[in-house]
């Protein structure tokens, strides 16, 4: 405390102004001036694997689900509050259904408004598949993106179900009906030939649509196509980009095809904020609850060997003060979070 007084240049004898995070928590950002303009950009962040629908063992915020997103994408469409859309992707692929699905609604989102699609650290087959229905795709230097193509096949259980002894009959009605059902035996000849003939039109549909996006030839673009993975930097060199930086440059190029002046001041309306659970800050520690204050510890006695303010975890901010005991600090942060529940 005595140091933050020297540095602010309080005297020793006066008390130095504080706000418990709580309190600070509750403050309206309409307060500070941080919203209110009347220009608004819409931020959506597509984070996770790719699913057509909520997979009901899964926790209620892995993951794209096509329908949750659809619906959120239709309503930043019909709403007039958004001048523009920037598009935060962050994900590997997933499911091809899903992802043509999601391309539809964003192209007509595009169609409507300016959407700029921002690249975070992957945006690779169904994250590229999503991002090249934007007007405009923003890659960071080392982004993983493209892998513009197809994974399939089928899981062959025949030799795990000799070995437990399981037999497995299904009764069925046409040639390919067991195409994908009949998990206790391989492919045959004709339904592999199939398999793999649907696996190609998928792959084709996919790899024009990207042409089509980037004004290439179809030629052009399966040379880059076929699977390759590239970074952002290559991307921009081979036209699967716009432009290289992070979301604020994203930003940048949303306002410009919006008409608005990059110095005047708008509000970015996040309609997706990811929220963190006690779970999985203490997880990201790599410690179990019993093992969490030996960790928390540890972290803040790297903060403390630190200079400067130290931020972490999304809205909250930790300083290490004189006199402030470790286990305070962590019962505090427990009952913050408890007390948003």
């Amino acid at each position: 405390m005595s140091l933050l007084k020297e540095r602010l240049a309080v005297p020793s004898n006066k008390n130095l102004p504080t706000v418990d995070y709580r309190k600070y928590s509750r403050v309206k950002k309409w307060t500070l001036g941080l919203t209110g303009y009347r220009d608004q950009i819409a931020i959506i962040r597509a984070s996770g694997n790719i699913f057509r629908v909520r997979n009901p063992l899964s926790s209620a915020r892995s993951g794209i689900v096509a329908e949750q997103f659809i619906e959120k994408i239709r309503r930043v469409r019909e709403s007039k509050r958004y001048k523009a859309v920037v598009l935060r992707i962050d994900s590997p692929g997933g499911d091809v259904l899903a992802s043509d699905l999601m391309w539809r609604e964003i192209k007509l989102l595009a169609a409507s408004k300016p959407v700029v699609a921002s690249m975070a650290d992957v945006a690779a087959s169904g994250g590229y598949y999503m991002a090249m229905a934007a007007e405009t795709i923003v890659a960071e230097n080392l982004t993983l993106t493209g892998s513009i193509g197809v994974v399939t096949g089928k899981v062959n259980l025949e030799r795990l179900y000799e070995k437990i002894g399981l037999n497995k009959e299904i009764i069925s009605r046409g040639r390919y009906a067991e195409l994908t059902a009949a998990e206790q035996r391989p492919f045959r000849d004709d339904e592999a030939e199939l398999f793999a003939k649907s696996a190609q039109n998928v792959y084709r549909s996919f790899r024009d649509k990207a042409a089509s996006s980037r004004s290439m030839t179809v030629d052009k673009m399966e040379e880059v196509a076929q699977g390759r993975v590239w970074t952002g930097n290559d991307a921009a060199s081979l036209g699967l980009v716009d432009a290289i930086g992070g979301i604020s440059r994203a930003v940048a190029i949303a306002k410009q095809k919006a008409n608005l002046p990059l110095d005047k001041q708008v509000t970015l309306v996040e309609l997706s904020r990811p929220s963190i659970s006690l779970p999985q800050i203490l997880g990201a520690l790599g410690s179990s609850i019993a093992k969490a204050d030996e960790a928390i510890k540890e972290l803040l006695e790297v903060m403390a060997s630190s200079d400067g303010i130290q931020a972490r975890m999304d809205g909250i901010m930790l300083e290490q003060l004189d006199g402030a005991s470790h286990d305070s600090i962590i019962f505090a942060l427990i009952k913050d979070y408890l007390s948003c529940l």
